[in-house]
């Protein structure tokens, strides 16, 4: 009988205690002690199924989460909401990415601008590159942080449906995919030529069988290569013998009749290596 009177005793108390620590007033000593529990109990707390709902945020809410007297840290990016706490070195109040945290910032994380104006979601005028830049990260927060929900906002509705932006944003990314895949099929038909600048003296560009790190059976010729749609040419490694690696020419001069190409001034057309004195 007393094992019981014990046992209701000490439910009494800690109920008690629970109770206290869901009022306001108690906010900062109940992040304190969430922050002390593992992962695999809070999700315990969270309630059955909790792992399968996603959560939606406003940013109101998400400004809650940011490490201060204990708290959890979320992060979102791209409208999705990653829990960091586990970062909190790097995401905390001293941690050097503390101002990406409470805040939908994706813009900031390609444009380099961490002021409060650069955080924002805005994406007009990023590059297809930058867009690539912003799956990458979101990929890396997917692999080494928890996924926990959604912002409500400028990528989600108040659904957590995607909105248009998001729509906006997963065309740019398929076209960045296409543009690099194009970029990858380039570099492999006109690889870069390998180079050596001696400051004040000389420079040197040439090609071998490895040079841009591509593997391949022929060397080439050092080329200006004025790529379509890029403002500045690039030394390629031409090939110069055999069929030409596009269009219907009979030609064997490999791709030297491309109209893209033009021979360095002082530099033999025929030479695998050219020399230039500064």
């Amino acid at each position: 009988m007393s094992y019981i009177k014990t046992v209701f005793t000490l439910s009494c108390i800690v109920g008690g205690v629970a109770l206290l620590l869901s009022l306001d007033i108690f906010q900062r000593q109940r992040h304190q002690l969430i922050s002390l529990i593992s992962k695999d109990l809070k999700d315990i707390f969270r309630g059955p199924g909790s792992q399968s709902k996603e959560r939606l945020f406003t940013l109101d809410e998400l400004e809650k989460y940011r490490g201060i007297a204990g708290s959890d840290i979320y992060l979102a990016i791209l409208g999705q909401v990653f829990d960091v706490t586990k970062g909190r070195k790097h995401y905390g109040p001293d941690g050097t990415y503390h101002f990406f945290t409470g805040n939908a910032g994706t813009r900031a994380f390609v444009s380099g601008d961490f002021s409060q104006q650069g955080l924002k979601e805005n994406l007009d005028g990023l590059s297809l590159k930058d867009i690539q830049g912003i799956a990458g990260w979101v990929d890396f927060y997917h692999q080494q942080y928890t996924y926990i929900g959604k912002l409500v906002g400028h990528f989600y509705d108040n659904n957590g449906n995607p909105t248009e932006a998001m729509g906006e944003f997963e065309n740019l990314l398929k076209q960045a995919k296409q543009k690099q895949k194009e970029d990858d099929e380039d570099l492999r038909r006109f690889p870069p030529c390998n180079s050596e600048n001696k400051v004040g003296v000389s420079r040197r560009l040439w090609c071998s069988e490895n040079s841009g790190g591509i593997r391949r059976d022929w060397s080439g010729v050092p080329r200006q290569y004025f790529q379509p749609g890029n403002s500045q040419a690039r030394c390629a490694c031409v090939r110069d013998k055999g069929p030409p690696s596009s269009g219907s020419s009979t030609s064997n001069n490999g791709d030297l009749d491309n109209p893209n190409m033009k021979v360095y001034d002082g530099c033999e057309p025929t030479a695998t290596s050219c020399n230039f004195k500064d």
